[in-house]
């Protein structure tokens, strides 16, 4: 990923509320197959000693495991919301010419993965990722595996595989307009705000 440096995101919370707020991950592997990328929930494992480890799970039917091997390296991707930058929205556009643009952020995460079939394993990464999404809902009552039958969950767990990957090196981008003049990047917030893009603008608003 292109990184001019005052687009360089290295904020370790920036960095980890782009990852829990956009937890949907591209994960993209060079495989015996050619390349394959998958779309799938990660989340951070906090209880792990090691810098940043990711959990999720696949399903049995899908042949990642058979393509790849334990420790085989791999790149995932998280991303926010993007949005199209019209020069229109840069009040100094009445002393100089502008281009379009777009705003984003991104985090590129390099690691070694690892699949699991241990129950035990699979049965926490489950619950993990049921709490944290379930909460989300802001229900009053979350589902959760005892929402259903042991024999039920069983059955489910053999359908799965999970998976691990222990970051090795990371690349994060925040492109939120950094390079513009002040008046600018306060416009554009302003823009992104009224249109919606409640994360960009945020993100913004951090800087």
């Amino acid at each position: 990923m292109y990184v001019p440096d005052h687009f360089k995101e290295n904020r370790p919370e920036e960095i980890t509320r782009i990852i829990e707020s956009f937890p949907l991950a591209m994960l993209v592997v060079n495989s015996k197959n050619g390349f394959i990328a998958n779309h799938l929930p990660l989340l951070v494992n906090k209880s792990s000693k090691k810098k940043i480890e990711l959990i999720g799970h696949i399903a049995m039917a899908n042949s990642l495991y058979k393509d790849i091997d334990n420790n085989d390296d791999v790149l995932v991707i998280f991303r926010t919301e993007d949005a199209y930058i019209s020069p229109n929205w840069y009040p100094s556009r009445k002393n100089s010419e502008h281009v379009p643009t777009w705003n984003y952020q991104a985090v590129h995460l390099y690691g070694n993965i690892t699949f699991s079939k241990e129950k035990k394993f699979l049965l926490k990464t489950v619950e993990q990722l049921t709490k944290v999404f379930e909460q989300k809902n802001h229900k009053e009552y979350d589902w959760n595996i005892n929402s259903v039958s042991s024999k039920f969950m069983t059955a489910m767990l053999n359908e799965i595989i999970g998976i691990k990957i222990v970051v090795s090196k990371q690349i994060a981008k925040s492109k939120l307009s950094q390079n513009r003049e002040k008046e600018d990047i306060n416009n554009v917030y302003k823009e992104l705000k009224n249109k919606g893009f409640k994360f960009l603008a945020n993100s913004m608003k951090k800087l």
